[in-house]
């Protein structure tokens, strides 16, 4: 079986990953060094007859490509099988006994080739080996400044996106929140809610205005949090589905289907609310289709779901209250958000974060 397809698709993969664009480094680097062997080495390789001068030149073509293309190799072998920051002394390591090897190998493939080629002044084969030995570790020792420099300086350009984009997040997080929480229609169906139950339980009505309260005072106090402790996301949700419930009644089911140890579990601030308020805002809720959401722990996420009665008309979805909940997550936590939908139910599972993490 053919590998070199392969290997190829792995690199072209491995330097895709990695950031990695090192055309005109190669382009330029590799010539440069060929000169400076050349023409920094001593005589014993080197003629001045024109045509052994060609053929030396040529000889160290291959051998710097070789060394670069193989030591390119390595370095985006490692980066790929160490990806983390916290993995770098690992990654050295293995990476320095691996190079450590390829050179003495190495060394011995181009030693054995160099003996082996008619030469004037031929040395015995121990100290051309212990030449070409010095040669690898001052071209490989290049090459890894080279290399690790661009790492360095593109993990730390990477940082700086991924910061910006965070924090555009957060803006487009907070503006959500806007609209979702402290909406006119949210706030104005509250109201109606209110004014049709004073009259009929004044006891009722002052709960209903506390839990009201209870609301707003949440988004001001967590609006700027990345995490949240999932019981006092869960107190909040419990007073956000007390407003819906005093609108749709019986229609609208909530049930709960959690551990009773929920202290170590975290989430992003609101994450369950939007999802709880898209279910109700996209889907009927009547007595002839009464709209059930079950909240539930599965695994390390905690799932949102609900059965799927689309409203035909009325509801404009923009899609950006999920999306921005799966790029949030995706930012803070490196985890991915699952978004499940078939023709009777749809949900949505909430990586869990512990306080660990």
């Amino acid at each position: 079986m053919n590998c070199l397809p392969e290997t190829g698709k792995y690199l072209m993969i491995a330097a895709k990953k990695n950031g990695l664009n090192d055309k005109w480094a190669r382009l330029i680097g590799i010539p440069v060094i060929v000169v400076l062997l050349v023409f920094l080495s001593d005589n014993r390789g080197i003629s001045t007859s024109s045509k052994i001068l060609v053929v030396s030149i040529a000889k160290y073509v291959v051998y710097v490509t070789f060394y670069w293309e193989c030591s390119r190799f390595i370095f985006l072998y490692m980066r790929n099988r160490f990806p983390h920051l916290k993995e770098t002394a690992k990654r050295i390591v293995v990476q320095s006994v691996v190079m450590s090897v390829f050179i003495l190998l190495a060394g011995l493939i181009i030693g054995g080739i160099n003996y082996a080629y008619p030469n004037g002044n031929r040395e015995p084969f121990l100290t051309e080996y212990e030449d070409i030995i010095r040669k690898s570790l001052v071209l490989l020792g290049i090459v890894t400044v080279i290399y690790e420099c661009a790492y360095f300086f593109g993990r730390w350009e990477h940082s700086l996106y991924e910061s910006e984009r965070l924090k555009k997040e957060s803006l487009i997080s907070q503006l959500e929140l806007l609209k979702n929480q402290i909406s006119p229609h949210f706030l104005f169906n509250s109201l109606n809610a209110l004014i049709t139950l004073v009259p009929e339980d004044p006891k009722l009505s002052v709960l209903f205005i506390q839990r009201l309260s209870n609301v707003y005072r949440h988004v001001l106090n967590y609006n700027e949090k990345n995490v949240i402790g999932l019981e006092t996301e869960l107190k909040f949700l419990d007073d956000y589905i007390f407003l819906n419930k005093m609108r749709f009644g019986e229609n609208l089911h909530i049930v709960y289907q959690l551990p009773g140890n929920l202290e170590q579990l975290k989430v992003i601030p609101f994450t369950l609310q939007m999802l709880v308020e898209n279910a109700i805002k996209h889907n009927i809720v009547s007595g002839k289709k009464p709209l059930t959401i079950i909240i539930s722990k599965t695994g390390n996420f905690i799932v949102v779901k609900n059965n799927l009665q689309i409203k035909t008309s009325g509801v404009e979805s923009t899609g950006t209250g999920l999306q921005n909940i799966i790029n949030r997550y995706e930012l803070l936590t490196n985890k991915l958000v699952e978004v499940v939908a078939d023709t009777a139910n749809f949900s949505v599972s909430l990586p869990l974060i512990y306080d660990s993490e």
